[in-house]
């Protein structure tokens, strides 16, 4: 069995225990309360942290929003409490999961040889990020985990989709002039939302009932790539019509671009192809329902951390 200690400052997400449920798993304070989430899966917090050494544990994986560590903040606390324990230790392998938003390289934030992976939510395939940065998409935070999210829902099937675009969600615009970084939710929405059902907000069953039942579903970028909602389309079986951004999944297999648009024009244009072509709709979803089931599970992300690990 591997040792390993997970550091969730703030108890941010608890999917590498779900992965990993003999790891253990240290704390610093509770954001928000997910006992009932710990408790489903036997996760126990523990706050003492002079125990995170090299004689306990063979693997340190971190959980963190870096980005949040630049300024003077308890995350900023936590992060230096971290880097104390990598510097006075000799781990196998020190793992930094980092869930922010922005798809700055993180190396830009913290450089410390003894970190030996960046695993990194929101990496953008047009960049250029040092070799010690890979994709992990799958943490963010949250209520729930993105990896407990796949486990619990299930791709239930109906006779028949419903011939609707569903949306349900919350609109905004998000700018941040410190980094150039700028997302308009509002802007995009207002140009199609005449071919959108939004039945507007819905307790979270229903919601999951209405995406079920829809032919399409509708992906707005959130403020980082991806956003839950990417993981609650693609588990319930509708087919994903996605706003163009530049994430790079870790899998080589791509997601039809038959889906994928890049403004409203486009938007009109695949989506009238989609609902007159039975044909092309059927490829389109058996694409998405094979990189599905092939990569979003347990085992599958397991096993990619799992091959970091030993190499």
């Amino acid at each position: 069995m591997k040792r390993i200690a997970v550091i969730d400052g703030v108890n941010q997400d608890i999917g590498l225990n779900i992965l990993f449920p003999e790891a253990d798993y240290y704390i610093n304070n509770i954001e928000i309360d997910k006992s009932l989430n710990m408790n489903s899966y036997n996760i126990k917090p523990k706050y003492d942290w002079t125990q995170i050494n090299d004689k306990n544990y063979d693997y340190l994986f971190i959980i963190i929003s870096l980005y949040d560590s630049k300024k003077n903040t308890k995350i900023n606390d936590i992060l230096q409490r971290e880097i104390e324990i990598i510097n006075n230790n000799n781990f196998k392998k020190v793992f930094l999961f980092d869930n922010y938003d922005y798809d700055y390289d993180p190396n830009e934030i913290i450089n410390n040889k003894k970190i030996d992976l960046f695993f990194k939510r929101n990496y953008n395939k047009t960049k250029i990020y040092k070799n010690n940065v890979i994709s992990f998409p799958f943490i963010m935070f949250g209520q729930f985990s993105i990896i407990e999210k796949l486990l619990e829902t299930a791709d239930i099937p109906f006779p028949e989709k419903i011939n609707m675009i569903f949306f349900s969600g919350t609109l905004f615009t998000h700018n941040d002039p410190e980094i150039n970084y700028y997302r308009d939710r509002f802007y995009i929405y207002d140009k199609i939302k005449k071919y959108i059902f939004n039945p507007n907000l819905l307790l979270y069953d229903d919601f999951l009932q209405f995406m079920r039942m829809a032919k399409f579903s509708l992906d707005l970028n959130g403020v980082g790539d991806p956003s839950k909602r990417t993981f609650e389309i693609l588990s319930q079986g509708s087919l994903r019509i996605s706003q163009y951004n530049d994430l790079k999944w870790p899998f080589d297999e791509c997601f039809s671009e038959e889906t994928i648009f890049s403004d409203e024009n486009d938007f009109v244009e695949k989506i009238t192809k989609l609902a007159t072509d039975d044909s092309l709709y059927l490829k389109c979803l058996n694409n998405q329902k094979q990189i599905y089931n092939k990569y979003f599970n347990k085992s599958w992300i397991k096993n990619y951390i799992m091959f970091y690990m030993n190499n």
